[in-house]
């Protein structure tokens, strides 16, 4: 009887060992394939299409093969129900075409999406899943080198095609500078670490220079507020008045020395043009204006699915998530992806004022970002600006849930002690 107890012990043992090497290739397998599709994202239309049509789906059957049983965080349930609302505004859009042009984005939002959620449980894989959107950087900017910048002749000039648009490139400029802070947090080695932080302070002069070269302002108003939080919560909050002050006295030398430069850079830029520009010239001042009054007009379903674009006087999409989403899928659409961005957002902070841990402003800072970036473009629709929100979702709650293992494990040994 002892003899059958081991070898009992022993096979539920190796079984429980053959579960976690199939997770870990399932794990390996669809995090492989986000790469590939990220590399492949802007190399070629047809190495594009092997990403999203070959790629993603096996990333995705990966990744349902490795979750057992149909487990979803609260930004998924949010996040899937706006997907299914707008799938469902396909009945009363009118244009059929441009409706399934969006249904089309959200299927590959949702495989991508629900693949980083799943992959994003473990917090040991989080490095590498946010390596998925250094890949798509260094895509974007090997595009733009041979592609646009080649081809710009003078100051006048935009970095932005139909391929790249120069807003696409502020939002993975965004993306980057955001992961290069988080890995410098999060990864062990040493050495890594060091590189992380000096690739975060490099993306401040990079994220000046997009803004020339894409003539976006949107750079500039996102950058300022995301390095001023990150660099307040690692370099200034909690240390000594001494070292605060020497810390202002460095950054003012800096920001001195490199001031004629910037301003001559700034004042031979097409940036400079634009800014110089009334609002009201602008057409997204006037696609906020109709967005409202067609979702107004069709209150309180929405125009339809994709369809406000077709109805706008510049035939173009709103410009914002919100006004897109109350244009398109009524009061519904707007209500479920507002509380995705209240409720990440609120959950941080709360979190970061009960525990004072860091790491968690770190995620309120993201949640404030891409918030308000949310009202200069239509993230949800789009594959790699809303999946990496759930990247950042996915990595929050692993984070939370180790840290709550940790002190119930601390307060159980303490218990135990006394």
């Amino acid at each position: 009887m002892p003899s059958l107890n081991i070898s009992d012990t022993t096979i539920k043992m190796r079984i429980k060992r053959l579960r976690y090497i199939t997770s870990d290739l399932y794990s390996g397998i669809s995090i492989a394939m986000m790469w590939l599709a990220a590399l492949f994202s802007l190399l070629s239309d047809s190495a594009n299409k092997l990403g999203l049509y070959v790629a993603l789906p096996i990333a995705f059957l990966a990744s349902t093969l490795q979750n057992r049983g149909f487990r979803l965080n609260i930004y998924e349930k949010i996040l899937y129900t706006l997907f299914a609302w707008d799938c469902l505004a396909y009945l009363w859009a009118d244009n059929k075409e441009l409706a399934s042009i969006e249904l089309h984005a959200l299927l590959g939002a949702f495989l991508l999406t629900y693949v980083v959620s799943i992959q994003g449980r473990k917090l040991n894989r989080a490095p590498y899943l946010y390596f998925v959107w250094v890949l798509l950087y260094i895509s974007a900017w090997n595009y733009a080198v041979h592609h646009i910048l080649v081809f710009m002749t003078d100051n006048t000039d935009r970095l932005n095609d139909e391929n790249l648009n120069a807003n696409t490139l502020a939002y993975y400029t965004f993306y980057f500078s955001f992961l290069c802070y988080v890995l410098s947090e999060i990864v062990k080695h040493k050495l890594l670490r060091r590189l992380w932080t000096i690739a975060f302070w490099a993306m401040l002069p990079i994220s000046f220079g997009v803004a020339l070269l894409t003539a976006s302002r949107q750079v500039l108003v996102i950058q300022i507020p995301l390095y001023a939080m990150l660099i307040y919560i690692r370099f200034i909050k909690g240390i000594s008045l001494k070292r605060k002050i020497l810390f202002c006295i460095i950054v003012l030398i800096c920001l001195i020395a490199a001031s004629g430069q910037v301003e001559k850079a700034y004042e031979d830029s097409f940036l400079k043009q634009r800014a110089e520009r009334s609002i009201t010239e602008d057409s997204r001042f006037a696609l906020i204006g109709e967005a409202i009054q067609v979702g107004i007009d069709n209150f309180p379903l929405g125009i339809g699915s994709a369809n406000f674009q077709a109805v706008s006087q510049h035939r173009e999409i709103a410009h914002n998530s919100y006004l897109e989403a109350f244009a398109d899928m009524g009061i519904i659409g707007t209500l479920l992806y507002t509380s995705l961005m209240v409720l990440f957002t609120l959950r941080q902070w709360r979190r970061y004022r009960q525990t004072g841990d860091k790491m968690y402003f770190t995620f309120f800072t993201f949640g404030v970002i891409y918030s308000l970036y949310g009202f200069f473009f239509v993230f949800y629709n789009a594959i790699w600006l809303i999946s990496f929100f759930m990247l950042v979702a996915a990595h929050s709650e692993a984070y939370h849930e180790q840290r709550t293992k940790k002190e119930t494990s601390l307060t159980t040994n303490e218990e135990g002690t006394t």
